[in-house]
């Protein structure tokens, strides 16, 4: 018996190093072209002026909502079809592949022909070029999905992080280029730069050049992952039965994605329209800070959901679900507080002095983010009881939430972008609570520390109030020690079972 529990107690240290090397290849992956972003978020706001910053932010803002529609839900789709039945993984992986490109292409032709239509509706007549580049952005894009998948599924993370490396380098590179060379007329001489040469003083104003070096660099994603498309996905491969269930299991899935780009997006959109291009600019800058948050949530979700979905059938899945789920709220809280414990420094060291004054806006998205990110975490559960739909349900209400917060910011006579700020924080919460309560009736006595993770919470806030308020910087150097010791100590046991 107890040679069992020793062999028991290897195994599971075996499947816990295990993940944490996937996860650090991962973070690799995820964290060197985020540097070399948020590198480019400073270059960014030095170079443009805040209406180009806004329009930046306006095109990718309007671009997301389309991405959650065309993605259909294919990737966790494709994580739940290779574990539900005994389906061949080259059947589930051919006809994922297959049914996403028939979209990409039946949406890529209706853009095209609608680009006059779109242009107009949305106040970009003069930039129909900025719309026919984001349709191939959005069709290479959506196509590298499930072949992205692929790698993580077969537990290949080495590839994924040089193919995320490798795009973020080409896209730096023809950024620099664009911005820098070409203003001393360096390389256009030379007869390979000077169809480039020539494009880049196409563009009315200099955030064309981001976008055109993001179709190069989703164009270079899409070449990169094309062997694996053509070696693993074969038409005969394609299995209608499953195309339909695929499509079935993941509309509401789908729904769940365009309900979170609404609430992540549509307060940039309307701030653009209804306040102005200046302040959309500084609370655009100030909310790409806030998504440091979202850079946590994708390194832990690259590495761990994989995991969570072969662990779902084992008889011990729930010791699994809740340890990894409360080492996520315990790291994120860390990663909160070192944040906006040093709100000044970061905001700095990121962006431009004249987009700071939406500085306030931080520590509610982080924390919105968070909240976003246990959701996420928790919504394993209803996937891998086949319950879609519930996340659906879930996410229509966090939508009517950031409705109801934008809609008071449209009516009111002053308008404060602290209250779409706001209604990001309030609506993820209101979706994590009713996730919450869902479990807790569905799933018999899962998470039953919840009073050691509120208390978590309230230690965090308050320190970060307090370092908020607070002007001196050893004051809040201490804070951040007293944290970092206190929590230490109090989940001493618990980390030491990490080593």
């Amino acid at each position: 018996m107890h040679k069992e529990l020793k062999k028991k107690k290897k195994k599971e240290d075996l499947v816990y190093k295990k993940l944490a090397i996937q996860t650090i290849i991962y973070t690799i992956g995820s964290f060197l072209p985020k540097i070399m972003n948020y590198a480019l978020l400073k270059f960014f706001t030095i170079s443009l002026k805040q209406y180009e910053f806004s329009l930046y932010s306006d095109m990718y803002s309007l671009s997301f909502l389309l991405i959650g529609f065309l993605s259909f839900g294919l990737e966790n789709t494709y994580f739940r079809f290779l574990y539900k039945r005994s389906y061949k993984k080259k059947i589930v992986f051919s006809t994922s592949i297959i049914v996403q490109l028939l979209i990409n292409l039946f949406f890529l032709f209706i853009a095209i022909n609608s680009i006059e239509y779109l242009t107009n509706l949305l106040g970009y007549s003069h930039h129909k070029e900025y719309f026919l580049m984001f349709f191939l952005i959005i069709f290479f894009d959506t196509s590298c999905i499930v072949p992205m998948a692929w790698f993580r599924i077969n537990e290949k993370p080495f590839f994924h992080t040089s193919v995320n490396v490798i795009i973020t380098l080409v896209q730096s590179i023809v950024i620099t280029y664009m911005f820098v060379c070409h203003k001393n007329n360096i390389l256009h001489e030379k007869s390979c730069f000077f169809f480039l040469y020539n494009l880049v003083n196409s563009f009315t104003d200099q955030t064309g050049y981001i976008f055109f070096s993001n179709v190069v660099s989703s164009l270079c994603n899409f070449l990169l992952i094309l062997p694996i498309i053509i070696n693993e996905v074969s038409l005969t491969k394609f299995n209608k039965f499953i195309a339909l269930e695929m499509l079935r299991y993941g509309f509401p899935i789908m729904l769940g994605t365009i309900a979170f780009s609404v609430n992540e997006n549509l307060d940039k959109i309307l701030i653009k329209r209804w306040v102005s291009d200046e302040v959309n600019g500084s609370y655009s800058a100030c909310y790409k800070i806030a998504a440091f948050m979202s850079l946590y949530i994708r390194i832990f979700r690259l590495g761990i959901e994989p995991f969570l979905f072969k662990k779902s059938g084992d008889t011990n899945a729930k010791h699994y679900y809740e340890e990894v789920i409360y080492f996520f709220i315990l790291f994120g809280l860390i990663f909160y507080v070192l944040i906006c414990g040093n709100i000044s420094f970061v905001t700095e060291f990121l962006i431009d002095k004249k987009y700071h004054f939406a500085i306030s806006i931080i520590p509610i998205i982080m924390m919105g983010n968070l909240f976003l990110g246990i959701y996420t975490n928790l919504s394993i559960l209803y996937k891998t009881m086949d319950k879609p739909i519930i996340g659906t349900y879930i996410s229509m209400i966090g939508v009517i939430v950031t409705l109801f917060f934008n809609i008071i910011f449209i009516i009111i006579p002053n308008r404060s972008f602290m209250i779409p700020a706001w209604g990001t924080l309030v609506s993820y919460g209101c979706m994590l609570l009713v996730l919450f309560f869902w479990i807790k009736r569905n799933v018999i006595q899962f998470f039953s520390e919840i009073k050691s993770i509120i208390l978590h919470f309230i230690f965090a806030i308050f320190i970060v109030y307090v370092s908020y308020r607070s002007d001196c910087m050893y004051f809040r150097f201490f804070l951040q020690c007293l944290y970092l010791i206190t929590i230490f100590s109090i989940e001493k046991k618990r980390f030491l079972n990490l080593l």
